[in-house]
């Protein structure tokens, strides 16, 4: 019966496609969708740790959240979700239901929004989150007996469409443990939802706020096609909390991002654009799905329109915040649905082939002058004491001819401080982490500040660096084996969080020296 009504659905969305009007501003016209998310995608399943579409490959969502419904309802209509598909290039909405605070357990009828949005998303062809935001009523027990309720009339409407995702503990917080309080819960509510709607996706919060998943990761549920809730705001959380993302995906646990802000964790302070890129090139290294916080017009950092915006879409860069410009440019980068011409690829001085990780293109790249090439680099923290090296480096291209990246070795050179050994990782890269590999060696004649380098090369793959342009950012991270702290402060190449160019990092075109000064 599902595939039935699928096929149905998927004819009439094919027959909306839509063409982009050429020689327009991308403010002064919206960007319409060549083709819709499900459309191209699909029934969604959890497969090994990823969430995949109904061909099995590993799919991306990337989308908006709006804010209460019972405050902010008016956002939540067709018309603003089609422009946020056509516009932003949405994947998937999230509505936020709340439960306390005048939310649906005081006020049942707010649940007509969450219908509108679902109808509004099966129209448009775009993934739909439901959102049992638990906030003030820390403990999903609480009102469990009214999510087993809610769940069952949400999985009998539509649990026949391939587009619905349930998300049901927004975040658990309070001291409530995932042993203690959340999996039990999640397990009832699954068991629910699995009676009427036997395989959409199940997302599930975590404790501390969503963000307690190393514990979801070390007991996960039977649920086949469960994910797991982390939530993030940029200017609170950092490295630790992507340590665990990756803790948690090692562990076969599928993470999606149902919540995140550029601001701090309150909604307000920033916004944090920098630490909000590192992120969302963090998760989209490793193609953890992400929405973000919020969809109003709210006077705080993390609203994406400024006040009195248009509650039917129609936005102007003069109605959006920094926020909002920065999240729509994030979203845009990434998507399927809009016309990929009308967004250039930052920071790599060219076009991009996707069939090559993201490396440039250029025609017949060739060794330049020795000389042209710089590498510019930046810490990305500055705790010159904690258990990681973060070196980010990009390298440009001054000279007249491009440059395959294959031929070019970076090192990094530091004092391990007696470590018995390192662990790399590639957090992401513009040419594509995969297309970039790492090895440890001793420095000879080492001294106090170099007695080890690690070493960046480059796959075929990568691609090459035109002529007057870059590879992109590479963002390192390095680990004493046994996890202990690091002393950077001696530390060779160890730098400043800005970005500069950088002698203290070495660059060799076919094993010659061409940046940089090696120590001595």
């Amino acid at each position: 019966m599902r595939m039935k009504q699928w096929k149905k659905w998927t004819a009439g969305a094919s027959a909306a496609v839509l063409a982009l009007s050429l020689g327009m501003s991308a403010w002064s016209s919206p960007v319409l969708a060549a083709t819709t998310p499900v459309a191209q995608h699909g029934q969604l399943s959890v497969s090994n740790g990823k969430l995949v579409d109904a061909s099995g490959k590993p799919v991306q969502l990337r989308g908006m959240s709006s804010h209460g419904v019972q405050w902010y309802g008016n956002y939540v209509n067709r018309d603003t979700m089609k422009w946020l598909r056509d516009d932003w290039g949405i994947s998937v909405f999230r509505v936020a239901m709340y439960t306390s605070e005048n939310g649906y357990i005081s006020n049942p009828s707010v649940a007509n929004k969450v219908k509108e949005a679902v109808a509004a998303a099966k129209e448009l062809g775009v993934y739909v989150i439901i959102d049992w935001h638990i906030l003030s009523d820390n403990d999903p027990n609480i009102y469990k007996a009214q999510a087993k309720s809610f769940f069952s009339e949400m999985a009998g409407l539509y649990g026949n469409l391939p587009n619905v995702i349930y998300e049901i503990a927004n975040e658990p917080n309070g001291g409530v443990t995932w042993n203690g309080q959340i999996r039990p819960y999640a397990l009832e509510v699954t068991q629910t939802i699995r009676a009427k709607d036997p395989d959409n996706p199940i997302i599930v919060g975590t404790g501390t706020w969503s963000q307690d998943i190393q514990d979801a990761a070390d007991n996960q549920l039977p649920d086949k096609n469960t994910l797991y809730a982390l939530h993030f705001y940029a200017g609170t959380h950092g490295q630790y909390l992507r340590d665990r993302i990756d803790y948690a995906l090692g562990k076969k646990a599928a993470i999606f991002v149902t919540e995140w802000g550029t601001s701090d964790a309150s909604g307000n302070g920033g916004p944090y654009l920098s630490d909000s890129k590192t992120w969302i090139d963090f998760l989209n290294n490793r193609g953890v799905s992400w929405v973000n916080w919020s969809l109003s017009d709210k006077t705080e950092s993390s609203a994406a329109l400024l006040p009195g915006a248009s509650s039917t879409g129609g936005w102007s860069a003069n109605n959006l915040s920094a926020s909002g410009k920065f999240v729509r440019e994030q979203i845009r980068a990434g998507s399927t649905s809009i016309d990929s011409g009308t967004t250039p690829d930052p920071g790599t001085g060219g076009g991009t082939d996707p069939d090559n990780g993201g490396g440039t293109t250029p025609s017949e790249p060739s060794t330049p002058a020795n000389g042209s090439l710089v590498l510019q680099y930046r810490s990305a923290d500055n705790n010159p004491s904690d258990n990681a090296l973060r070196p980010i480096f990009n390298i440009k291209n001054n000279g007249s001819t491009a440059v395959k990246l294959s031929d070019l070795k970076v090192r990094y050179y530091f004092n391990n401080d007696g470590k018995s050994g390192d662990q790399t990782y590639i957090d992401w890269a513009n040419v594509g982490g995969s297309n970039v590999t790492t090895t440890s060696a001793a420095v000879s004649g080492s001294n106090a500040t170099a007695n080890r380098y690690v070493e960046f090369s480059f796959s075929n793959a990568a691609g090459a660096i035109p002529a007057g342009g870059q590879s992109g950012e590479i963002h390192a991270r390095i680990h004493p084996s046994d996890w202990s702290n690091y002393d950077e402060s001696n530390d060779y190449s160890y730098g400043s969080t800005s970005f500069g160019d950088w002698n203290k990092m070495t660059v060799y075109d076919q094993g010659k020296l061409v940046w940089g000064t090696e120590p001595k």
